[in-house]
Order: structure tokens, then sequence, then C-alpha cells
């Protein structure tokens, strides 16, 4: 009971400070399904994945370093909280905007054309992993910030390739084993991460 009312806490605190951000996410990809190209369904779902990728890095970015949450971190840093515990709370949030950026989208979207489950569910769990592992990268500097990011950016791409090469479903499932990994690497990073 007490590590799911931190969970709550922790996200509830960061997601009251990222409405903004929650609000413009919402709103750019509403307008990108507006003006989004509805006579192919492969370049839809490559915008949607281009579209959301970038802003659940952006997300993902914002969440660590820079001052911004400085006083979060610092709480929760001082929390009796285990790595793995503060990763899945700190995750929840960029995937929270993420959600909603991406359902603003396929909502817009399905007024022009009714979106197939294949492509939503590989949409969602395709930007899924990458936010994740662009967490990585907020807990680090130099060159392996750079290689995180650029992970971060690869799996959605891989994730369409392998959908257009061979069916959604073995995509979804490579970006769940992905995410899952990207979540527990994040989870000891952040036990190791010092703010300080």
């Amino acid at each position: 009971m007490k590590r799911s009312a931190a969970t709550v806490a922790i996200v509830t605190a960061r997601l009251t400070k990222e409405r903004r951000v929650l609000l413009l996410a919402v709103a750019a990809c509403a307008l990108l399904a507006y003006v989004q190209r509805y006579d192919d369904a492969w370049a839809r779902l490559a915008g949607c994945l281009v579209f959301g990728t970038l802003i659940g890095i952006a997300v993902a970015l914002l969440q660590r370093g820079a001052g911004r949450f400085r006083e979060l971190e610092l709480c929760e840093q001082s929390a009796p909280l285990f790595g793995r515990e503060l990763a899945r709370a700190t995750a929840l949030v960029p995937c929270i905007i993420v959600t909603f950026a991406l359902t603003a989208y396929w909502i817009v979207s399905a007024v022009y054309l009714r979106p197939n489950a294949p492509a939503v569910a590989l949409t969602a769990v395709a930007v899924y992993a990458g936010t994740l592992v662009a967490l990585c990268a907020g807990v680090r500097s130099g060159a392996p910030r750079v290689l995180y990011i650029a992970m971060a950016c690869a799996v959605p791409a891989l994730a369409f390739l392998v959908a257009v090469a061979l069916t959604p479903i073995v995509s979804v499932a490579a970006c769940a084993a992905a995410a899952f990994v990207a979540l527990r690497q994040y989870g000891e990073a952040l036990a190791r991460y010092d703010p300080i």
C-alpha cells in the first residue's frame, strides 16, 4: 500500500508540473492528425510513430536534470524507495503524456478514417518503448546520453520496418520486450544516480 501511495504522489506531483507540456503534446498530435495523409496507411503510421516518438523523447528528457524538477528529485532521492520503484513512478509520467497525445491523434484520425487495431497497438507500444529508452538518457551525460537518444529513435523506426516486412504483431512483441529491458535499465541507473 505504501508503494502505491508513493507512486501516486510522484506521478501526481510531476504531472501537475507538466500540465503545459501535456496540453501542448495533445494539441500537436491532434493537429498532426488533422493535416495527415489518409490515402496511405503506412505513411499515416510512420507519421504517428515519428511524432509520438519525438514527444516521448522530449518529455522523457525533461524528467531528469536541467534543474526542472530539482526539488522533486531531492524529495524522491531522500524517500525510502528502491531505484526500481522510483523508475516505475517516474516512467509513468512521460507514458501518460504520450498516451493522451496518441489518443488525441487517433480520435481526430477516426473522424476521417477508421483506425485499425494493430496500427494503434503498434504505435502505442513502439512509442512507449522509445520513451522508456529515452528516460535512460536523462541520467547520463556525454556519449552515453547521445547513444540512448539514438536508440530511443531507432526502436520505433525498427518497429515500423518489422511491421512492414513481417507483421505488426511481431513488432508489438519486440517493442514490449525492449520497453521492459529499458525500464529495468532505468531502475538500475536510478539506484546509482546522485543528482547532487
